[in-house]
């Protein structure tokens, strides 16, 4: 699988900002926000589950979906 950045770039449009962030203890933390309104979902995950498209996949239409009903 690509890198989750390259991932969050190729798959949301630019009307989002998408940001990964690597931390300390091997965690991700994922933001994805409307650039226009703000508003942002945020994630987080551990490096062997990016490793999982479907996991992937399903985390980012969770995001997708919780914007959407802001």
């Amino acid at each position: 699988m690509k890198t989750l950045s390259r991932h969050l770039a190729d798959h949301f449009p630019d009307v989002y900002s998408t940001r990964v962030e690597p931390q300390s203890d091997g965690y991700l933390v994922v933001r994805v926000g409307f650039r226009s309104s703000g508003a942002v979902a945020t994630r987080m995950m551990s490096g062997r589950q990016v490793q999982d498209g479907l996991l992937v996949e399903t985390m980012l239409e969770d995001m997708r979906n919780e914007l959407a009903g802001l």
